[in-house]
């Protein structure tokens, strides 16, 4: 059955091919297969693809059976299941760690004493 919690995760723009292209609006990331809901909770698709800039990105739905990608007028709001977001973090370089004083040197007093024998 659909999910306890949903919210709104993008809007239509148009549709290619038979997928549904949607803008995103929420400020975290669709896992994939994630199922796509009208605010009443009717499942639409899965997300397919997702592409373009981080700050911009869309992602195509891979529809349901009987849906018709050029059925959704642009700008209809599309929904997920909360639990199916990802932060944005996610897909962010790592900030660098500062280098502190300890450790990361040679390792001195560790190991066997590497003379020559």
């Amino acid at each position: 059955g659909p999910p306890e919690q949903i919210e709104e995760v993008g809007e239509s723009c148009h549709s290619c091919e038979d997928d549904l292209i949607c803008k995103c609006t929420n400020a975290r990331v669709p896992h994939f297969n994630a199922r796509i809901f009208l605010e009443n909770k009717e499942e639409l698709g899965k997300v397919d693809e997702i592409f373009g800039p981080i700050n911009n990105f869309h992602f195509s739905v891979k529809l349901a059976e009987g849906m018709k990608a050029d059925s959704f007028k642009a700008g209809k709001k599309m929904f997920i299941d909360t639990w199916k977001l990802l932060p944005m973090q996610r897909f962010l370089p790592e900030p660098p760690i500062a280098k502190t004083g300890k450790g990361g040197g040679k390792g001195k007093g560790k190991g066997k004493d590497k003379g020559k024998g």
